[in-house]
């Protein structure tokens, strides 16, 4: 199964319009699956900015799932920040789902799981509610031999090259991390960070591996402009990140782990190809 993880387009006036047509164009040829949003879709929730997001889309033409982020926000509504459920009414009047998010398909078969990080103020510090969690477990259960993928906004793991400060992680990451080795997710997808990275880590105890895909911000100059391309195979997964370099994305380098997450301390833990 291919499918294309995108984040922090943030949909504005700060977005390069050649890096758009670019990543429009790109992800055309690319014929993913199935296109994975974790968050940051616009960059302050105006009814605008999810017009461009949705037309974005719709020019792409492949099926997507999503997520919500902090920016999904209405800047100036300070009782959005204060209440986010507020402003998740006009995301979904656009995106759907805001919240336990599931979709399943593909071969080998994939099971995804989408969970709302977006907490209120301050809504940069990311929290899933705990019924949400127990949602997760609950879930994830039921699909004893899919590959199981998370994806949400907030990044569960740090990203390297990006700011450390408290307010920017998921407070309870360990709690995610928890339920995914318990229950034999084998990749999370996360955002928020603007830093692309490829990561695995291990849970000895949980005789657990969780591949990260940590996203960049394609559509941004300031930051890295970085997609994912992640092909599931039947023995094996491979997160290329594709970087946009004289007027096109472009594959940087990819990264091969085994589909089997079960720990094996006598092989490598990821081999870059």
């Amino acid at each position: 199964m291919l499918l294309a993880h995108l984040s922090d387009l943030h949909f504005s006036r700060r977005v390069s319009l050649g890096k758009l047509r670019a990543l429009t164009r790109d992800l055309i040829e690319e014929a993913p699956e199935l296109i994975v949003v974790t968050g940051d879709i616009t960059d302050q929730g105006t009814i605008r900015q999810f017009h461009r997001a949705s037309a974005f889309f719709n020019d792409v033409g492949r099926p997507f799932i999503s997520v919500p982020g902090n920016r999904e926000i209405g800047v100036l509504a300070f009782w959005e920040w204060l209440i986010p459920p507020l402003a998740m009414g006009r995301y979904g009047s656009f995106f759907g789902q805001t919240d336990r998010v599931f979709y399943e398909g593909g071969a080998p078969h994939a099971a995804f799981f989408g969970v709302n990080s977006v907490h209120a103020f301050p809504s940069w510090l990311g929290m899933v509610r705990r019924e949400t969690r127990y949602w997760l477990r609950s879930k994830a259960e039921q699909y004893p031999d899919s590959v199981k993928v998370l994806f949400l906004h907030h990044p569960v793991l740090p990203v390297p090259r990006s700011s450390s400060f408290w307010a920017h992680g998921l407070s309870d990451a360990g709690e995610l991390l928890n339920v995914c080795s318990n229950t034999g997710f084998r990749l999370i997808l996360q955002g928020h960070k603007h830093r692309s990275a490829v990561m695995e880590v291990f849970l000895p105890e949980q005789d657990c591996r969780l591949i990260v895909s940590a996203c960049g911000a394609p559509l941004l100059d300031e930051w890295d402009s970085v997609y994912h391309i992640i092909d599931i195979g039947q023995s094996s997964i491979i997160v290329t990140r594709r970087e946009f370099s004289a007027g096109r994305f472009r594959p940087l380098k990819s990264y091969e782990f085994p589909v089997n997450g079960a720990l094996d301390l006598s092989s490598a833990s990821g081999r870059r190809t």
